[in-house]
């Protein structure tokens, strides 16, 4: 049988938002403990010992995320685009030459994406040798510069997404560089999105202002 503590994480594993329920204090531990054993697999710990272990569980610190987050700031770029295709070696000559209407440059083992203002996408397009696999157009890009305190930092990138998944936001993709975080999303979300992230950031001011 599973160690119980080894139970609790693999529920939280795949429902992170009851632990960060369980965390907050919004949850009743018998609750959350009816439903890690509903879920556990057989031999399963009793839901008293279950409960044991929550309460003995070490609540993990959320204070660090929150406080980087205060102190991060948001912009917001509309009309954009983005291109995926298999590159060629002239190809990624092009795109040297092109590097200063590059918004986003992702490689991936035998791809690239790119993003860029919408109105050099088909420019752009027209002088690649290999197979185009993406086109797409109407997108957004919301940008979030964090601290300093972000690098190694677990759970600041995952509270954005988190907000953005309760609100049935989808994002199309995501780009990091040092302490800038890049949300790329529909146009349609774009305001919504900025919307949610500037509240969330002045919530956290105003739970840190002392």
């Amino acid at each position: 049988m599973k160690k119980i503590i080894d139970v609790i994480e693999d529920s939280f594993l795949i429902d992170p938002c009851l632990e960060s329920a369980l965390n907050e204090k919004y949850a009743n531990v018998s609750e959350v403990a009816r439903r890690i054993y509903n879920t556990a697999a057989e031999p399963k710990p009793s839901k008293i010992a279950i409960i044991s272990a929550l309460k003995r569980r070490e609540r993990k610190k959320s204070e660090s995320v929150l406080k980087s987050i205060r102190a991060s700031s948001i912009t917001v770029k509309t009309g954009l685009a983005k291109v995926s295709f298999e590159p060629t070696d002239s190809d990624l000559d092009m795109l040297e030459k092109h590097k200063d209407k590059l918004i986003g440059f992702t490689k991936g083992l035998g791809t690239v994406t790119l993003l860029v203002e919408e109105k050099v996408i088909e420019s752009l397009i027209s002088q690649i040798k290999g197979a185009v696999l993406e086109k797409k157009s109407g997108l957004a890009a919301i940008v979030i510069t964090g601290p300093i305190d972000i690098l190694g930092l677990p759970g600041f990138m995952s509270f954005f997404l988190n907000i953005l998944n309760s609100k049935g936001i989808n994002v199309d993709d995501l780009a990091s560089s040092y302490v800038d975080v890049m949300i790329i999303l529909s146009e349609k979300d774009a305001s919504s999105a900025f919307g949610f992230f500037s509240e969330a950031i002045e919530i956290a001011k105003r739970q840190f202002s002392s």
